[in-house]
């Protein structure tokens, strides 16, 4: 179920809005009204496209048969994508477990009520702003956020021209062409973190150009790994790190301003300790192809090796050479647009001294495939996916990092954890690989 063309993009010139707002507050700008949701605050805000069109488009729209079945369908995906991400979270569990047009009815005049007895704005409700119509805004919600999550989608890999981004004409503008200037940039649309450079890691995570000043949006990467990388980049074990940064929500200032949400769990990275332990016979393990060369103590053997669980589809791929490791999540049933399907993969380059494992190279990105490729793919160790140029979301080079740090983080893992949907499949696998050699 869509929102028409019209009402979508009237929404999205609002949300815009807000976005900017809340760019302004991490430079000190607190003057953002904004409460609640989007659609909840035009309702509360007595927003005449809401009462005037939207409301009205959706009651003609639930006439329609199957109409409301498709909003608690959009609810559930919403829901089970909460869940998948935060599996401990009991409350969208509940929520889920009670989901149907009449609890979200409910929850909707429940929530209505609520705002009556405790808001004093309350009081001056128009007769719009009635019980009936707070619950159509609640299913409106619905239907926007789900428009929001495919424009996100849509938007997610397609990175801009290089010269066009409202980055590039920032630095421009102060003299520099970036282009020139860093070739992560140029090369790879990563953002170049120097001696200079702060990375800001809380809520949100972002880069600080101190000599401009500017702040940048750090995206696809975690805030407990980006901890991890400024810890190695503090202890000399990395000397060249880029990330992945928005290209056109920038911050200028220098102000060092977090979000704070009260409680927020942070993960933290993988040691033997806080490893999850998979059964052995849940993962199925199959070697495709295996080296005949020795074992002298201190090599891997190159190999591709296929990992999957029992009655699944989805795989994960990993390939080993004498001085590299390439990791890839092959999805059943992948991240889809027309022209590709997309993968997860993380590749590393390592060398071996005094026995022990260190990488010199890391870098995860997403590979796309043409549909024709990605079907020979689940089979094909070595095909390759030729849609769409590679996307990186953080790159390390010139690097000698231990596999196992002093403390006992497991640094592999903790990466496969942070970017994979499935890193299960690949746990036993990288801690034997690991601890076997010695």
């Amino acid at each position: 179920m869509k929102l028409p063309t019209e009402l979508a993009s009237y929404f999205d010139v609002i949300r815009e809005k807000r976005q900017n707002q809340a760019l302004l507050m991490l430079a000190g700008d607190f003057s953002n009204d904004g409460i609640y949701d989007l659609i909840t605050d035009c309702f509360l805000n007595n927003d005449p496209v809401l009462f005037g069109k939207a409301i009205p488009w959706l009651r003609e729209a639930l006439k329609e048969s199957n109409c409301m079945d498709n909003v608690v369908r959009l609810e559930r995906d919403r829901l089970e994508q909460l869940s998948a991400t935060d599996p401990h979270n009991r409350h969208t569990k509940q929520m889920l477990s009670v989901l149907s047009a009449e609890t979200l009815r409910e929850q909707a005049l429940r929530t209505f009520d609520e705002f009556c007895s405790t808001m004093s704005a309350a009081e001056g409700f128009t007769d719009a702003q009635c019980h009936e119509n707070y619950f159509f805004t609640k299913l409106l919600r619905i239907v926007y956020d789900a428009h929001c999550l495919e424009q996100s989608k849509l938007k997610r890999f397609d990175r801009a021209p290089t010269r066009s981004t409202s980055l590039y004409q920032y630095y421009q503008a102060a003299g520099i062409d970036l282009l020139k200037k860093d070739l992560q940039y140029s090369k790879y649309n990563l953002y170049s973190i120097t001696a200079e450079t702060e990375l800001l890691i809380g809520l949100p995570c972002r880069i600080l150009d101190p000599h401009q000043p500017l702040q940048l949006l750090i995206e696809d990467t975690p805030e407990h790994v980006l901890e991890l990388f400024e810890r190695l980049r503090k202890d000399r074990l990395i000397q060249g790190l880029a990330l992945l940064a928005s290209q056109e929500a920038l911050i200028e200032t220098d102000k060092r301003i977090f979000v704070t949400l009260g409680f927020q769990e942070i993960q933290q990275p993988l040691t033997l300790q806080n490893l999850p332990r998979q059964p052995r016979e849940e993962v199925i393990h199959t070697v495709v192809h295996r080296s005949s060369m020795p074992i002298d103590g201190t090599t891997i053997i190159p190999s591709a090796s296929k990992f999957c669980e029992p009655g699944s589809d989805d795989i994960t791929w990993c390939l080993i050479t004498p001085s590299s490791m390439t990791f890839e999540e092959i999805a059943h049933v992948p991240e889809l647009f027309e022209d590709c399907a997309v993968t997860r993969m993380i590749h590393l380059e390592y060398f071996v001294k005094d026995g022990n494992l260190y990488i010199s190279h890391i870098d995860h990105e997403y590979i796309f495939y043409t549909h024709e490729e990605f079907d020979l793919r689940a089979e094909d160790p070595h095909q390759k996916g030729n849609a769409r140029k590679r996307m990186k979301t953080f790159k390390i080079d010139h690097s000698a990092i231990p596999f196992v740090l002093d403390d006992s983080t497991l640094f592999i893992h903790t990466l496969i954890q942070a970017c994979f949907d499935r890193p299960h499949l690949l746990m036993n696998f990288l801690t034997d690989m690991l601890f076997s050699r010695n």
